[in-house]
């Protein structure tokens, strides 16, 4: 009897854990909710470009969809259209249309479960001007 007490609680206790991770919105939509500060670079009512806190460039910027989805092969083809014509927006801001990459990770080195793309450039640093 004892043994099966334990293996209940241990059972309740994985199950809770579960659904607090299914309930947790991602850091993203905290910040989109502005429950968390965040440096915003650009924003509509679809998407929201933040400096990232750990830039690994001079410009490091994160283009987040506010809609969330978990990766890109759960993202629907319109957003990531939206996605790309944001990118096209920052880099033109930034007067970096031929000096940029982007890329996504899917998976594999994902923090986030967000779909994001990370915005990197050597140049334009100075033209980076925060709304918040």
């Amino acid at each position: 009897m004892r043994d099966s007490c334990f293996k209940l609680d241990s059972f309740v206790d994985t199950i809770s854990e579960n659904i607090n991770i299914i309930n947790m919105a991602s850091l993203f939509t905290k910040i989109i909710k502005r429950e968390i500060p965040a440096k915003i670079f650009h924003e509509t009512d679809d998407v929201i470009v933040i400096a990232d806190i750990n830039p690994k460039a001079p410009v490091h910027l994160l283009v987040i969809p506010k809609t969330e989805t978990k990766n890109f092969y759960l993202t629907p083809p319109d957003t990531l259209s939206m996605l790309n014509k944001t990118v096209l927006t920052v880099a033109e801001k930034l007067g970096l249309e031929d000096h940029f990459k982007v890329w996504i990770h899917n998976g594999f080195g994902q923090e986030i479960d967000h779909l994001h793309y990370h915005f990197h450039s050597d140049r334009g640093r100075e033209r980076l001007r925060f709304i918040e």
